[in-house]
């Protein structure tokens, strides 16, 4: 009896093989997976999107907009989709991809009410990142970062190693980011609300705090402290006197929307 159930479930494994490599059209599982990923004004695009056996796929390139602009272009995708969860609650799935010089990968579970996610990214080029094009902060860096979401709420941890940013000079702000080469950082997120719960960043003698800083709805609001050691040469804080609150303290105002500001 249990040879033969067995042989029934081995059977049944691949007629359901068997139908999503050869019985579905590999533009109507990506259409569909799209429609899953949609949320708000963000939209995710698959090219090249191929079925291999065993509910795997591949695909070439995943583009992430908001809006026109686009945020990130993710390459070499592959990944496997748990054929249960078909039947269940949704559609689980697992993938890696390559990402700015790095990788990210995580799991998925996509379903119509919302999304979701654990994603790790690993060894990611700043400079590299589409998202990056249109914003006033350059240089380069090397970004980890974890991602937790469960419908549109979640938390992040990041952090930028061997980091070299210039300076951001705008409309009458200044930021001293030439002076820290590491960060780290803590946040978490619900709808189009960002809040950084906690972020420092360190360089040779002087260290950088971001507190009460939330992001919502392109509005940016927070304080970057300062704090130089007395071993930092003084003729670099020059630019810094307007924020000064105490000696080797500053305490730059951010507040306006983020594309005036980075």
């Amino acid at each position: 009896m249990l040879k033969k159930l067995i042989i029934v479930l081995f059977l049944l494994s691949l007629i359901v093989t068997g139908i999503w490599y050869a019985g579905i059209p590999d533009r109507w599982a990506a259409e569909r997976i799209e429609g899953l990923l949609q949320g708000g004004r963000v939209r995710t695009e698959l090219f090249g999107f191929k079925k291999t056996p065993f509910f795997g796929f591949k695909i070439e390139e995943v583009r992430i907009r908001h809006n026109r602009r686009q945020l990130l272009s993710i390459d070499g995708v592959s990944g496997r989709i748990d054929p249960l969860s078909l039947f269940l609650f949704g559609v689980r799935v697992s993938f890696t991809g390559h990402l700015s010089g790095g990788t990210i990968s995580g799991e998925a579970l996509l379903k119509r009410n919302g999304i979701r996610a654990a994603i790790d990214v690993r060894s990611v080029r700043l400079e590299g990142l589409d998202l990056m094009a249109d914003s006033a902060i350059r240089g380069r860096g090397s970004l980890d970062m974890t991602v937790v979401m469960d419908r549109g709420e979640g938390d992040l941890y990041f952090e930028v190693k061997n980091m070299a940013l210039k300076d951001i000079r705008k409309g009458g702000l200044y930021l001293p980011l030439k002076f820290f080469n590491d960060m780290k950082g803590a946040g978490s997120f619900r709808g189009e609300r960002l809040r950084i719960d906690a972020l420092s960043m360190e360089g040779d003698h002087i260290y950088g705090r971001l507190r009460n800083c939330v992001l919502e709805r392109g509005y940016l609001k927070g304080t970057l402290d300062v704090v130089a050691e007395s071993g930092f040469p003084e003729d670099s804080l020059v630019l810094l006197e307007p924020y000064k609150q105490a000696p080797g303290y500053y305490a730059i105002p951010l507040k306006g929307k983020l594309r005036d500001i980075l």
